[in-house]
């Protein structure tokens, strides 16, 4: 497992105790389908500028465009 990914489970850790601690309650269900969303691979759309010949496209993630 990369550090990337220890740090990640980490930081979801730290948010979620946080969470606990400060009283906020959160359902299993809900942090299972947190889980389950941190892992789904990410979508990346390209769409190329009007001028450009389509040598380098511009990149938009998933939740912007």
């Amino acid at each position: 497992m990369s550090i990337k990914h220890r740090v990640r489970k980490v930081v979801l850790c730290l948010v979620l105790g946080m969470g606990m601690v400060s009283g906020m309650p959160m359902r299993p269900d809900e942090i299972e389908e947190l889980m389950h969303s941190m892992n789904q691979p990410k979508v990346v759309y390209t769409k190329p500028d009007e001028g450009e010949s389509g040598d380098e496209p511009t990149t938009y993630s998933a939740g912007r465009r």
